[in-house]
């Protein structure tokens, strides 16, 4: 598994993207087979990202900015959107998987008032 970290910052100094600690509330994080489904995920949720270099942040393999607010899903159309994303990835239905991208759903909120939409693959 690869795990893709959504972050909601109005720094993108290593200083705070380094802190766990500072970001903890800032992020959510899922976990995904391939950089190919995070294209999938991003693409449902209406967006896409552009690559970015912040090499001074410890621990991360990869690192991206989002183009534009993520798509906010209302419960009905969350289904939907969840049965989309079982029929493109493959992925297996169940509470966890569901669970992740629910919670991720919610978090859209914060990213999209975020200055900063920052996407880290971390290197774990």
């Amino acid at each position: 598994m690869i795990h893709f970290s959504f972050v909601a910052t109005d720094s993108t100094k290593p200083e705070f993207l380094n802190d766990l600690e500072a970001r903890f509330e800032l992020q959510e994080t899922v976990a995904l087979e391939s950089f190919d489904e995070l294209v999938i995920l991003l693409k449902l949720f209406g967006t896409s990202i552009k690559l970015v270099d912040f090499p001074d942040v410890d621990d991360i393999e990869n690192s991206w900015v989002l183009s534009r607010e993520i798509k906010h899903f209302e419960d009905p159309e969350f289904d939907l959107f969840y049965q989309e994303w079982l029929q493109q990835t493959g992925r297996d239905n169940n509470m966890d998987e569901y669970g992740q991208l629910l919670h991720l759903n919610s978090f859209g909120v914060t990213l999209n008032q975020a200055n900063h939409k920052v996407v880290l693959q971390e290197a774990i």
